[in-house]
């Protein structure tokens, strides 16, 4: 065994090169490991933006399989939704850019977004509350029905925002570590 392993060294020192590596070839071995590997830290960024946001996604999908995704834009009188909405999607466009600032906001003005739709909703119930006065059973179904379209725009709208702010500040955590 001792004189396989001798022989095994002798074969070994025979192939390993007699001179020292010069230092042009390791900075030649280092600038081709860097082609290799630049270009990593794009797509493990964007593999989990993806990753991340499929899972919301599906979680959309199933609201819209059950017929809730629709509900907050119909509900919402004052278009305030569509507002939120866009202002959310623009905050996914600034986290795919890795503008975090950019992120921060959009995440703040939706929960401010969500507290003026609630204000909305509750203006828009105690206007047609205050015009919807008799005692006939008219009235009572045009109070009901201001109380359904107020409430319905107050919470639907807080609601949305709400789950935007945790979308964008999940995006955050996860992709950069940043607080929204």
């Amino acid at each position: 065994m001792l004189a396989a392993l001798e022989k095994l060294r002798a074969s070994v020192v025979s192939v390993m090169p007699a001179q020292p590596v010069m230092a042009g070839s390791v900075q030649e071995q280092q600038q081709r490991l860097g082609r290799v590997f630049t270009g990593r830290g794009d797509s493990a960024f964007l593999a989990r933006f993806a990753v991340l946001n499929l899972i919301g996604l599906a979680l959309v999908g199933a609201a819209w399989v059950e017929g809730l995704l629709v509900k907050p834009y119909q509900a919402d009188t004052s278009a305030m939704c569509y507002l939120i909405t866009a202002l959310f999607l623009w905050g996914l466009v600034c986290c795919l850019r890795r503008d975090w600032q950019s992120v921060r906001w959009a995440g703040n003005a939706l929960v401010y977004l969500g507290m003026v739709g609630t204000v909305l909703g509750l203006i828009m119930t105690v206007s047609d509350l205050s015009a919807a006065k008799g005692e006939s059973a008219e009235s009572f179904k045009q109070m009901v029905t201001a109380i359904y379209v107020g409430s319905g725009t107050a919470l639907y709208t807080n609601l949305l925002a709400c789950i935007g702010y945790l979308w964008l500040g999940t995006n955050a955590h996860l992709l950069a570590r940043q607080e929204v």
